[in-house]
C-alpha cells in the first residue's frame, strides 16, 4: 500500500493533550467509587455524581477515538509501509465482538511503528503492552464484578478499579510518547511529489 497523495498529516497534539486531561478526570470520577467505599447514604449526591461521570467518560472516549483515528490517519501519511488495518478500524475495532479484545493493541503498535522506533530497547511498545494488559484486566474483572456469583465481591472490585487506575496512568504515558513523535514527524513533513500524467 503505497502512502496517499491526498493524506496530509495533522499533529494530534490538542487531541491528545484533551485525552489525557479527560482520562485523569475519568479516573478521579469513578462511578463506583462512592458506592464502593460507601461515602456517601445520599441518593441524590449520588445519582448527580454518576450522571456527571457519565457525561465525562463519554466526553473522554470520544476524545481518545478522535486522537487515536488522527493518529492512525497520519500514521498512513507519514509511512510508506503497508498496513494490516484500515484508519476505519481505529474506531470501529473498539466496537467490535471478540476483536476489540486485541486489535485497538495491534493498531496502536502499528502508529507507533509508522514514525520510527524509540532506541533499543523500545519502551513505547512496552508501555502499550503495560497498558493493553491493565486495560484488558480490567475489563474483564469489571465484568465479572457485575455477574451474580461475584457482584459482592468487594476484592474483585476494588482490584478492578484499581487495574482501571494503572491502565489509565499507562494510556496517558501512551498518548504522550505517540502524540510526540508524530509531532515531530508532522513538523518535518514533506509531501510526496506526484508525478505529473
Amino acid at each position: 500500500m503505497t502512502r496517499p497523495s491526498d493524506a496530509v498529516p495533522r499533529s494530534p497534539q490538542s487531541l491528545g493533550r484533551a485525552a489525557q486531561i479527560l482520562i485523569g478526570l475519568y479516573a478521579l470520577l469513578d462511578p463506583m467509587r462512592p458506592k464502593l467505599f460507601d461515602a456517601t447514604d445520599d441518593g441524590l449526591f449520588y445519582s448527580r455524581y454518576v450522571s456527571a461521570s457519565f457525561l465525562v467518560g463519554l466526553a473522554t472516549f470520544v476524545t481518545f477515538l478522535l486522537w487515536f483515528r488522527r493518529c492512525r490517519y497520519n500514521a498512513q501519511a507519514l509511512s510508506v509501509g503497508p498496513f494490516a488495518h484500515t484508519p476505519g478500524w481505529a474506531v470501529g475495532a473498539w466496537f467490535t465482538p471478540v476483536l476489540m479484545w486485541w486489535r485497538p493493541r495491534r493498531i496502536a503498535l502499528d502508529i507507533h511503528r509508522a514514525v520510527g522506533y524509540d532506541p533499543a530497547p523500545d519502551t513505547t511498545v512496552t508501555l502499550i503492552n503495560t497498558w493493553w494488559a491493565a486495560w484488558i484486566s480490567h475489563m474483564v474483572g469489571a465484568v465479572m464484578a457485575t455477574s451474580t456469583s461475584y457482584a459482592d465481591s468487594v476484592v474483585l472490585s476494588v482490584a478492578s478499579q484499581a487495574l482501571y487506575l494503572i491502565a489509565a496512568v499507562f494510556v496517558i504515558l501512551v498518548i504522550q510518547r505517540i502524540t510526540a513523535a508524530q509531532t515531530r514527524a508532522v513538523a518535518t513533513y514533506v509531501p510526496t511529489q506526484v508525478p505529473a500524467a
